[in-house]
């Protein structure tokens, strides 16, 4: 039996096909012609819908090396899965919920761009697909209306689930001892970080050096290749000429891309500033909202003799943190230049799960090292550092919390039994609503999938079961 979570709608990768398979108990045979496979309420289901599902299913298993084909019960998950997705639309339409065509063209772009990365480029992609990129999107727009509606509704059945302290006792005290997962060594810390900014007068000079490089390319002195390869920071794309082909839009920085769509192909940019420096591009190709382009990236540089004065800086902080003459926090508040942690009073967070609880292996190697020497409510001694842009800082660390390796339990760990309680609330409350809105809805599923064996009874509350 094909098992499907009712909590959870997976927004599926999924795409319409015009080709369509119809099944029986014994095989699967392909038919030119669409048709209706269920009704939901005022919807339809259609099998050019499940073979959309199937075609997705297809592409991941051929991406991780697998050739099985889609057996007649998965093919009846998918339209248990287009079914539960239907009912839910159903009713949010009785609800009166909405999505906005923002966010319908904001997540066909985003799965446009997966099925780009996963065929490796435009042409492949509709090769396979066997259209166009904007015949696909106007063909896409009303199935991923219906996914975001759906999961504004499920959103919606679930937004009042809470695990109580109660119960996240009652799941630690109901799971055997050798069944609680062992949590590793854990640490929480606050970081002070001291980062020379870039002047005005930086900036300017890395425009001016730029605008040089383009003025040769622009004269046929300088290839765009050499151009890149000599003179562009950029890691991904310096040794490819600068180039990054069939790009979808909404993958890169609004700088980058206004440029992209302002400049025409064939021509370079003028040079332009986003949050990575100071770039110039040249458009080698563009087809609706995908494009090509190749670019040189410098970004102006942290001043050496500005960083070692910072260094000194450093060092008298650390001597009045040592002396008790400053707490860490004030010491944050007073001199760090890293706004996202000094707000917080140097506090760092975990962008795995928001929490401030880091395991060994999520910690910056040179940090561990400087953490892993002091004790809670010791400050580290300063040291200079590079971040991911190649910009020297200088930082010290104090250490909030050492929590050792333990089995899971609610004082420590309550979040990790939060979360299992309310997964199962949420699955819970999800069932009860499935049944009603059953009840309460017309179902209809015909042939060859009437005959399906179903996690759900569809047809319960409508005088109509499967088609004759």
């Amino acid at each position: 039996m094909v098992k499907i979570k009712l909590v959870k709608i997976v927004l599926s990768t999924c795409m319409l096909v015009l080709s369509c398979i119809q099944l029986n108990a014994q095989n699967v045979v392909s038919t030119p012609i669409d048709a209706i496979v269920a009704v939901v309420g005022d919807g339809i289901v259609l099998e050019s819908e499940v073979e959309a599902q199937a075609f997705a299913m297809r592409a991941q298993m051929a991406q991780s090396g697998q050739i099985d084909e889609l057996t007649n019960q998965q093919r009846c998950g998918f339209l248990e899965e287009l079914i539960f997705q239907k009912l839910l639309v159903h009713h949010a339409k009785l609800d009166s919920l909405e999505v906005t065509d923002a966010e319908v063209m904001d997540e066909i772009d985003r799965r446009l761009a997966y099925y780009v990365q996963m065929f490796g480029s435009v042409e492949a992609f509709e090769a396979e697909y066997g259209q166009r990129v904007s015949e696909w999107k106007a063909e896409f727009q009303d199935p991923i209306m219906e996914q975001l509606l759906a999961g504004r509704m499920q959103a919606q059945i679930n937004k009042q689930v809470r695990a109580t302290p109660a119960e996240v006792q009652q799941l630690f005290t109901t799971t055997p001892t050798d069944s609680l997962p062992l949590i590793p060594e854990s640490l929480r810390y606050r970081e002070l970080v001291l980062q020379p900014a870039i002047t005005e007068t930086q900036k300017a000079d890395v425009r001016n050096f730029l605008d040089s490089i383009r003025n040769e390319v622009s004269k046929g002195k300088l290839s765009m290749t050499l151009a890149a390869s000599r003179y562009s920071e950029d890691p991904g794309s310096k040794y490819k000429g600068g180039c990054y082909p069939n790009i979808n839009r909404g993958q890169f920085v609004p700088e980058f891309e206004a440029a992209v769509f302002d400049t025409p192909i064939g021509d370079l940019s003028p040079v332009f500033e986003s949050d990575f420096g100071y770039h110039f591009l040249r458009v080698t190709d563009r087809r609706g909202q995908v494009f090509s382009a190749c670019h040189v990236l410098i970004s102006p540089k942290v001043d050496p003799v500005t960083l070692g004065e910072m260094g000194g800086k450093m060092d008298s902080i650390a001597q009045e943190l040592n002396a008790g003459n400053i707490d860490f926090e004030s010491a944050v508040l007073e001199y760090s230049t890293r706004e996202d942690s000094k707000n917080q009073g140097g506090m760092v967070v975990n962008p795995r799960d928001g929490s401030t609880l880091f395991g060994s292996d999520e910690i910056d190697p040179n940090i561990f090292f400087l953490l892993n020497a002091i004790q809670p409510g010791e400050s580290s001694e300063p040291i200079q550092l590079t971040d991911k842009d190649d910009q020297g800082y200088w930082i010290t660390v104090q250490l909030e919390e050492r929590v050792a390796a333990h089995r899971a339990n609610p004082i420590q760990d309550f979040g990790y039994f939060q979360a299992i309680v309310e997964d199962d609330l949420r699955q819970e409350q999800m069932d009860k609503w499935t049944g009603r809105a059953i009840g309460d809805t017309y179902v209809r599923i015909d042939p060859p999938y009437a005959s399906c064996a179903f996690d759900q009874n569809w047809t319960a509350g409508s005088s109509t079961g499967a088609a004759e």
